[in-house]
């Protein structure tokens, strides 16, 4: 049974009339009446009874009927979905992001621009840690990341679109000295004590203080947790390295932000996706990506 044998028999069953039917499909009608009587004969049972000029539905044609129809919606339904899930407006996408994303803007302007455009897509959002992330793209459980790290190292897996950057700041106790200052020479930080954003595995981001400073810094604490890392530094406990984009971001008002000199690098934000990827939802969500970045 073909659902080809389904739809002759629905035009026949709401015509009562197979010459009717034929017109109505586009056949002739012998090969109409022969497609009908391999379907019953396949069935083992009658649909139809029929005369010369009459046609009326057994019972078991009239309930053939019923489930006929749910199946053919159930079909034309399956491709409809199949065709939007082909053209990315269908589906689910794990998306990875860290604290630092989220208070860029930046992955809020984007998930509202993609939702206005694929409203029917399932979105599975992670709060991960950069480094956390690029574990999940390398095993699939998510399919973008939201990056924010100095100096992340990427696996050659993946591809990266840049989709913003911001000046790095150094994040300060309020009663800390170089608070006085306006701006804070990153030489001044080769003796201070640390708060690291690491990985759920001990992956250090710090160490980038090396390249980015010319010193390794002395690293206190750690915290996967980019809110804990301000909640240490509000309690005196160390400083930290941040972007600017999370200025906003404070415990008590115990936390003062200063811009550095003698560092010219930022910290960037990239989404980041398998090499290989071939989800139609993931290229919609880059085109989206795209056209902000045009």
């Amino acid at each position: 049974m073909e659902l080809r044998h389904l739809r002759y028999f629905v035009a026949v069953a709401e015509e009562l009339h197979f010459a009717r039917a034929a017109r109505r499909l586009s056949i002739v009608q012998p090969a109409l009446s022969m497609q009908i009587k391999s379907l019953e004969e396949e069935l083992g049972t009658r649909l139809l009874e029929r005369t010369r000029r009459h046609v009326e539905l057994t019972e078991a044609g009239r309930l053939f009927l019923e489930e006929a129809r749910r199946t053919l919606e159930q079909a034309e339904r399956a491709k409809r979905v199949a065709t939007r899930a082909g053209q990315g407006e269908l589906g689910r996408l794990g998306i990875g992001y860290s604290v630092n994303a989220a208070y860029s803007g930046v992955l809020a302007r984007t998930l509202k621009a993609f939702r206005q455009r694929a409203p029917d897509i399932e979105l599975l959002l992670h709060e991960l840690h950069p480094f956390d992330q690029l574990e999940a793209l390398l095993e699939g459980r998510i399919q973008l990341g939201f990056l924010t790290a100095p100096a992340l190292p990427i696996p050659p897996e993946l591809v990266t679109v840049q989709v913003g950057a911001w000046p790095l700041m150094v994040a300060l106790p309020s009663d800390h000295p170089l608070c006085a200052r306006a701006r804070v020479p990153v030489e001044l930080l080769v003796e201070e004590s640390f708060v690291d954003y690491t990985g759920s595995k001990g992956e250090q981001g710090l160490p980038a203080m090396q390249r980015i400073g010319g010193f390794v810094p002395r690293i206190r604490y750690h915290s996967t947790n980019i809110m804990a890392v301000i909640s240490l530094v509000a309690a005196g406990l160390g400083v930290a390295l941040v972007p600017s984009s999370i200025v906003s971001l404070n415990i008590g008002g115990n936390v003062v932000y200063r811009p550095l000199t003698g560092v010219s690098g930022l910290m960037e934000m990239s989404v980041a996706y398998r090499r290989n990827e071939k989800a139609p939802a993931v290229r919609a969500f880059l085109k989206v990506i795209q056209e902000q970045s045009g």
